[in-house]
């Protein structure tokens, strides 16, 4: 259907049954959409608008594990009345919302946080010494720069 726009006030022709668009605008705000189907008309596409029920199901089942398994997926669309791809788009979604609410507390955590200004160079101390870099395999010791545990004939030392 075409959309064409008239003046205010300017007659519309009575066998013409187009509407303007600001006359369709405003009555799929006023009526909510999808007529009451739980589903918004976004561009060519449907939204489903989850009701209250099924965003508590959803979130505690979030809460409960961030990765949705095939069975669980089938019997919680079951319950609410969703498809199982539904439920799947909703958890990466919601995973997705998880990540982007963590980044914005991190980056404001490190602007509130004081920003420590570098120790001169006289100043640094190197790190605490921990157990030898070849500690697990003592034939890498030597190769790593750390002392070995096993003694090493003189002849070989440099």
């Amino acid at each position: 259907m075409c959309w064409t726009r008239t003046p205010p006030g300017a007659p519309s022709s009575p066998g013409a049954q187009r509407r303007t668009p600001y006359e369709w605008m405003r009555r799929s705000v006023a009526a909510g959409g999808g007529g009451g189907s739980g589903k918004t008309r976004t561009k060519d596409k449907y939204r489903v608008v989850y009701t209250d029920h099924q965003r508590l199901e959803l979130e505690k089942e979030f809460h409960y594990s961030r990765y949705i398994t095939i069975r669980r997926k089938s019997e919680l669309a079951a319950n609410l009345g969703l498809t199982e791809r539904q439920v799947k788009i909703w958890f990466q979604n919601r995973r997705a919302k998880e990540r982007k609410v963590n980044k914005k507390k991190q980056q404001q955590q490190q602007q509130q946080q004081p920003p420590q200004p570098p120790l001169p160079a006289h100043e640094v101390t190197p790190p605490a010494a921990g157990p030898p870099l070849g500690g697990l395999c003592p034939s890498s010791a030597g190769l790593l720069g750390a002392s070995s545990p096993m003694p090493v004939k003189e002849e070989y030392l440099p």
